[in-house]
């Protein structure tokens, strides 16, 4: 795993290199007493190219998914044993932590800034939260508050459905966390 979370945070830091962004740090930070990698490079957001930013925003998960790749071949490959065992270990692992924390785009990790270049929408969280916090005030309260910013309706809808979605999905995972640490601690 620390290799896998090693090449991924390389991923990020050759890519933003290779465009010409400095990496301020890379380091390891303690996200609810666990240790994760980080690298930051947040002046990618000086690029002008969408396709640039969105390119250091997948590189993280694409060395994920080769070595979650490679790790399935050797595992195809191997005899039974412990070998077999890691390469398991490692395929299954890099997929699971990948797919569903690192591409997540509810969190602020690498799936928000994909979603976000994509749409080209910066700031894809606060602003998807002020629609829907207006849209809330409009629907119980009888407000009449116009929004901040437009967008298309069909836009709008989804922006709102996307804010909803990452309230729920951070209730969750909060919860979750919150009951870890109760039970475990």
């Amino acid at each position: 795993i620390i290799v896998c979370k090693t090449c991924h945070e390389l991923g990020h830091a050759l890519v933003a290199t290779h465009f010409g962004v400095r990496v301020g740090h890379m380091g390891i930070a303690l996200m609810v007493l666990w240790p994760m990698l980080y690298t930051d490079v947040g002046e990618s957001w000086k690029l002008r190219s969408a396709r640039q930013r969105l390119a250091v925003s997948v590189a993280g998960v694409g060395c994920e998914l080769v070595l979650a790749g490679l790790a399935t071949l050797a595992w195809a490959l191997l005899v039974d044993g412990p070998a077999r065992q890691a390469a398991l270990y490692a395929a299954t692992t890099g997929l699971v932590v990948s797919l569903a924390i690192n591409a997540s785009p509810f969190m602020r990790f690498d799936g928000y800034f994909i979603l976000s270049d994509l749409l080209d929408i910066p700031n894809l969280h606060e602003r998807s939260g002020n629609l829907a916090r207006n849209w809330l005030r409009n629907r119980l309260f009888g407000w009449q508050e116009t929004d901040t910013e437009s967008f298309s309706r069909q836009m709008r809808f989804w922006l709102i459905l996307f804010a909803f979605m990452t309230w729920c999905y951070r209730l969750v995972v909060f919860a979750g966390i919150a009951a870890a640490v109760y039970f475990f601690f």
